[in-house]
This record gives structure tokens, sequence and C-alpha cells, in this order.
């Protein structure tokens, strides 16, 4: 075994070790085992180098459950939308297909987001990086084997995410455009084949005086899919943090703060402390007002997961810490809140706490995101590897299940649970 592939196994062996703990200090009663590296269903190099497979909650879902069914897509090294579909009562497999010969290549903004139509299509979305979003969706309901191009739905987007709704109704949202356009929403009512002007819904610039305020957003279904949650951050752009405390790092992480929203089931949008977004596109001078759940000052902020209940009550996991990634520099230590509204009243905590539903705790707590579809919050999550890509062979990607287990096999049954 080379130190290389010893160095994989420790850091995943560790991974596994760190979330159980978490997990038994939240007082959760029972964990499944962590994932080993046979158990991954996708793995991926480019020029021998490890490749990010998946993106952040910003290009969502990684993964949607229709009929019994878990759908996956994510990219190749060549940057090519890549979908496998679990079967949950034959435990089998169907994949790794890859739905289109285009992609972004070494640019990992062109991942996919994957939906189902009421038709049973499967849709992938994907390939934008302020360019055309690509469109492609499956042949026949709920086969992924052979695949068909699709009109795009906007001519300039980064970020897709997409979402099929209660009333058969597929919204997509977007950043349209570069770090500095509106983050807008469009409407497909005939399963993809043609969208509805585009929506702008959270703009931070519009009329504000610092033209450089943005924002990056995750939208998340309602669990009765009828409604729609909004977590973002502000964006300050100003080139290299010359106006910040921390200054000189990589533009990336001069990102603050975290704003909520919500769309109901009539189609209004609503800030946190409930004022209605008559006026869209909303900007920051109307978001640090009735949206602001956490200011973050000058350390950098990231929803890192959320989780919507059965009765659709938002639940979101906060990363904070100043970390010079590029040089490999804390200034501070990454740190954690959790938040979610009580009683109408939105409530931040140091600490997760213990009278939230086990399953929405064991959520907030796993590697990587829920799966959207079923039942909310759905069991099924996709997990992969987190931290310098240099430290893994690879970017592993599993399946996993909160009860049935944790790594589904790619050539067999979900492994059990360990005691």
């Amino acid at each position: 075994m080379t130190k290389r592939v010893q160095k994989c196994l420790f850091n995943t062996v560790c991974l596994s070790l760190f979330s159980l703990v978490a997990l038994l200090c939240h007082g959760v009663e029972k964990e499944t085992a962590g994932p080993s590296i046979k158990d991954a269903f996708a793995s991926v190099q480019r020029y021998g180098k490890p490749y990010k497979t998946f993106y952040n909650n910003y290009i969502a879902p990684h993964a949607v459950l229709e009929k019994g069914i878990v759908f996956t897509a994510h990219q190749d090294g060549q940057g090519r939308p890549i979908v496998d579909a679990y079967d949950i009562s034959k435990k089998s497999w169907t994949g790794p297909v890859r739905a289109s010969n285009s992609g972004l290549g070494e640019d990992t903004h062109g991942n996919p987001s994957i939906t189902v139509d009421a038709k049973g299509h499967v849709h992938v979305f994907f390939g934008c990086h302020t360019k055309a979003m690509k469109h492609v969706r499956s042949a026949a309901p709920y086969d992924i084997t052979q695949w068909e191009d699709m009109p795009s739905p906007t001519p300039r987007a980064t970020y897709p995410q997409s979402m099929r709704m209660a009333d058969g109704s597929i919204y997509l949202f977007y950043r349209a455009g570069g770090h500095k356009a509106p983050w807008s929403m469009r409407v497909s009512k005939d399963d993809g084949r043609s969208w509805s002007e585009p929506q702008p819904v959270i703009e931070m610039r519009h009329n504000f005086p610092d033209k450089q305020a943005c924002s990056y957003n995750a939208f998340v279904p309602g669990a009765d899919y009828k409604t729609v949650h909004c977590f973002w951050v502000y964006k300050d752009d100003n080139p290299r943090g010359n106006n910040r405390k921390y200054q000189g790092m990589h533009e990336a992480v001069y990102r603050y703060n975290i704003y909520y929203a919500h769309r109901t089931s009539d189609g209004q949008w609503v800030a946190a402390d409930g004022t209605p977004m008559s006026d869209l596109p909303v900007n920051k001078t109307f978001a640090d007002r009735h949206a602001m759940l956490l200011d973050s000052g000058e350390e950098f902020t990231a929803p890192t997961r959320i989780v919507i209940d059965e009765n659709d009550t938002p639940y979101i996991h906060i990363r904070q810490g100043v970390n010079d990634w590029k040089r490999g520099k804390f200034f501070v230590p990454y740190h954690y809140n959790f938040a979610s509204p009580s009683n109408g009243n939105w409530q931040v905590h140091d600490n997760m706490p213990n009278q939230w539903p086990d399953l929405v705790k064991r959520l907030l707590l796993s590697a990587g995101p829920a799966a959207f579809g079923g039942s909310q919050p759905n069991k099924w999550f996709i997990h992969y590897e987190e931290g310098p890509l240099e430290d893994v062979e690879a970017t592993y990607v599993w399946l996993g299940h909160l009860e049935s287990g944790y790594a589904i096999r790619k050539n067999g049954p979900a492994r059990s649970p360990e005691k």
C-alpha cells in the first residue's frame, strides 16, 4: 500500500470517527458505520490529481428520490454530467451514464443539478459559468440509459438549482451571470420544454451605494413542495478585501452574514422577520434590515447544511471563521452555529438544541446534502470527501441512508449499520 493510499484511508477513518463523536455528543442514539473507499460509487481524478465531483449547495440538488429510485448527478474529469440510479427495493445500481458529451472542462462550476418531472423524465442542468445553461433529459421516464438535448433555459447563468413542485412545475433558480448579477427564478409548466421570463429575486447591489455587493444563495423546496426556502450570504466583491480587516486573500472567502427568506404557496416572497418582499429584487439595505439571521462581522460565513422538516420548518448549520486557504493559514478557527425559527422568531444557537428532531440533527451533521424528493426531511443523502484535496487520492462520493446504511455499495446491498 502506498503512503498516499494509507493517508487517504487514515483521513477517511478520521472523518468517520469525527462524525460519530459529534452525533453522540448531540444525543443521537444510533449511528451507522462510516464509509470505506470500496463503497464509493464515484471517484474522479483529472490528470492524476483529485477532482471536485460535486459542488456545494449553491448547485443543487445532487440527488433526487422518485418512485423508489435515488438518481444522482456529478461531473467527470472533463466536466461532463454523469448520472447514476440506485433502486432501493432491488438494492442495485444503474450507471454510471454520461448524460452529455458537453461540459466546462476543468471548471467545477459546471456541476449538474438534477430533477425529475411529473412524467418521470430525469432532467440535468449543467455546464454554465456566466454562459448559457445546458439542459438534457432522459429519453424515457425513470430510465437514465438514453438522453436527449433540451432547449437552454437561460442564455447566461451560474449555479443552477432545480426542483419540481407539487403542481408539476419545475422551478429553476440561478445567478444570472457573474458575481454581481441578480439571483433569478424561471418556471416551466411543460416539463422543461419552455420557460417563463426571469424574475430577479435578490440583487444585493440593486439601488445600493456599494456596487461591489453581491450574494451566494441556496434555494430548497418546502415540505409540501409548494413553498421555497432561501438562505444566502453577503459577498463583498471589492478586490482582495481591500476594505476589510483581513486583506489579500482569495476573493471567494469574503462572504458574510446569513440571510433568509421564503416563497409562500401563493407566490409571495417574505423576509425572515415577516416583511413582504414586494419590490423585487431586494437589495442589501432591505436584507440587512429584514432578512438577516446572523451578523458575522469580519468572519467569513457559509450555510453548510440546510434541512426542512415535515412541518416545513427550516433548520440551518452555519460555519464561521477566517481561513486563508490559499496560504494555509487560519486567522480565526472554524466554529459553528445552528438556527431555526421558534414561535415565528428566528433563534441562533452556539450549540445544536437537544429538543430539535433527531432526524434533523443527524442530517445537519452528515457530511453532504440531503436528496430532494420524497418526504421531508429525506433520509437519503450524498456523502463526499471534504477538506484539502491534496490529502486524498481522489474525490470519493457515497450514497447514504441514515437508517439502512451509511454507505451504499456500487455492486451490492446497503451495508448494515455497525452496532
